[in-house]
């Protein structure tokens, strides 16, 4: 069990780093968030199932993941639409 809580860690980790290092594109980003969701969900289907026996917790955790997601889809199509591309730096205001 200690080293299924470690190897969860270090994903939590190595996704918080792909996100916190793949930030010039939005589609990079959104796949990073999903990652980080899917890890998180996964611990917080182990909590529940050792400690709460409450599943309709984790369900509702589930439609805000997916509610995320498809506002995050959409952004990006609204993105591409507009602009042609998905960088992040085509959306900063300040840019000479």
């Amino acid at each position: 069990m200690n080293l299924f809580i470690l190897v969860v860690m270090f994903m939590l980790f190595s996704g918080v780093l792909f996100y916190i290092f793949n930030f010039n594109h939005l589609l990079m980003m959104l796949l990073g968030l999903e990652y980080l969701l899917l890890i998180l969900s996964l611990l917080f289907l182990m909590n529940l199932m050792m400690f709460i026996k409450q599943y309709i917790l984790l369900l509702v955790f589930f439609i805000f993941c997916i509610s995320e997601s498809v506002l995050g889809l959409t952004i990006l199509i609204l993105m591409v639409r507009m602009y042609g591309n998905d960088y992040m730096k085509s959306l900063m205001v300040l840019q000479c």
